[in-house]
Parts: structure tokens; C-alpha cells; sequence
């Protein structure tokens, strides 16, 4: 008789769970590790659900769920490249994946195992993620995060390789910064008006030459070999060296002129 009511109190042990974290106790009550710290706890104290693809795993706090976000978030993207292209997508559905997984507690065991799967290129996705409290009070779509800032990383570099407009494009139908887009084409017009302005001093001053009967000598910005402008020089011979073969920006030419007229 004793055995059985041992044996009864053990099953029911095991069918009551009790959470080590906060103590509460429930019929077939589901304990999980933190995904950010590793902390035990169980739904209850468990607030706030990560989803990772058809997979739960919990923050044991808004905490732990806000750390998680921002190291994701925070994800070096330094190979999302300059153009928005199927190569673009790829890149950043394997830094998606990558950062998720690296967001995790170190000690997870699926962790490792979904970092072999990227090593070995095998097809993995991480379709959805989400942080979501218990009480509906905070939701948050990390996965439109992540695209939003590797767009914005990508219009970022396009603006640093010289390529404004493209980088407009990105600002205006991607990311609805409608300001940023209109900043840049105007920036690219103000520009467009300057160089046109440029060329037409060039032009002028050309003529003071070819007027004045005079030869000028200025050195290339490339190689410094010297070059010369007389009565027979034309503007499109001037845009390139006829020792290096560099081209001259027309803004250095008109500068290097003045100098020499002065």
C-alpha cells in the first residue's frame, strides 16, 4: 500500500510541475530556458514569447526580450553591398538567420546546430520573429526591423559610392523617408547646376588664353607632368593627361587655370 501511494505521489510530481523560478505550481506545467540569459522559468512568469520560425522560445523578461531585439538589430551588415538585386535578398536573408542565431544564450543547444546548417549551406528559414507579452501590451515584428535596416544600410552606401539618386529611390519607395529623398535630388541637382556653371568658366577662361596669345603650363594632379594650353587647345583634349592618361575633373581644371591666369 505504501508503494503505491509512493508511487502515485511521484506520478503526480511529474504531472504537477513546479516552476524553479517563481514557484508556481500546474498540471503538466511547460519550463523552458531564457533565450537571452538561460534563466529557467516556466509560461507563467515567462512573459514574453520569441517565435522563431514553427519554434516558442522565451524571454523570462521584457528585459531579456528588448536585449535580444537590439542585438539582433545591431547585427554587422557590412556585405549588404550597393545594389538592390536577388544578390541583395540573399545576403540579407543569411545575416537575418545569422544574427538571430547569434542573438541566442550561448548554452542553447539548437544554436549550434543552426549554425552548422548556415556553414554548411544547407536550406534553413527563420521565417518570422516576434517578441509578444502574455498581456498583449508589447508586440514587435523584429524581421520588418531587420529588412528596414539593411535598406537602410544599402541606400547608406549607395550614397557613399556616388550614387545619390539611386539612393533617393531606396529612401522614397522602400523606407517612406519622403524628406532624405528629396534632400539627396536636390543636393544632385544643386550639383548638376554647379558643374554646368563649371564648364562654362572653363570655357571663358580658355578663351583668355586663346585671346591673350598666350601659352599656360599646369601639372597634372595625378602624375604632375606638365601640360600646356595655347591658341590650338581644345576642352576635351585638357579632360586627359597626355602623359598618364588620368582624366582631369573639369572643377581641377578650371581651378589649376585661375592659378595660372592669376
Amino acid at each position: 500500500m505504501k508503494e503505491l501511494y509512493e508511487l502515485i505521489q511521484c506520478v503526480w510530481c511529474i504531472i504537477m510541475g513546479k516552476c524553479p523560478n517563481c514557484g508556481f505550481k500546474g498540471l503538466f506545467l511547460k519550463i523552458k530556458e531564457c533565450l537571452y540569459c538561460g534563466r529557467t522559468c516556466c509560461e507563467r512568469c515567462a512573459r514574453y514569447v520569441v517565435t522563431i520560425g514553427s519554434a516558442d522560445k522565451w524571454a523570462c523578461s521584457e528585459e531579456c526580450a528588448r536585449k535580444f531585439e537590439e542585438k539582433v538589430l545591431t547585427y554587422p551588415l557590412k556585405d549588404i553591398g550597393t545594389f538592390l538585386d536577388s544578390e541583395f535578398y540573399d545576403v540579407e536573408d543569411k545575416l537575418w538567420h545569422s544574427a538571430c542565431i547569434d542573438a541566442l544564450n550561448k548554452n542553447d543547444p539548437s544554436r549550434e546546430n543552426w549554425f552548422n546548417l548556415l556553414k554548411q549551406g544547407l536550406a534553413m528559414r527563420i521565417m518570422h520573429v516576434e517578441t509578444k507579452s502574455s498581456d498583449g501590451k508589447h508586440e514587435s515584428d523584429l524581421g520588418r526591423k531587420f529588412r528596414r535596416r539593411a535598406l537602410l544600410t544599402l541606400a547608406h552606401n549607395m550614397e557613399t559610392v556616388g550614387r545619390p539618386l539611386d539612393a533617393a529611390k531606396i529612401y522614397e519607395e522602400y523606407l517612406k523617408m519622403y524628406a532624405k529623398a528629396r534632400e539627396l535630388r536636390e543636393k544632385e541637382k544643386q550639383v548638376l547646376v554647379k558643374k554646368m556653371d563649371i564648364s562654362v568658366n572653363l570655357n571663358e577662361l580658355i578663351q583668355q588664353v586663346k585671346n591673350g596669345g598666350i601659352v599656360v603650363v599646369y601639372r597634372c594632379p595625378h602624375c604632375g607632368g606638365k601640360l600646356k594650353i595655347s591658341r590650338n587647345t581644345s576642352v576635351e583634349s585638357m579632360k586627359v593627361c597626355e602623359h598618364c592618361g588620368s582624366e582631369i575633373e573639369t572643377m581641377k581644371l578650371t581651378e589649376l587655370l585661375r592659378t595660372a591666369l592669376s
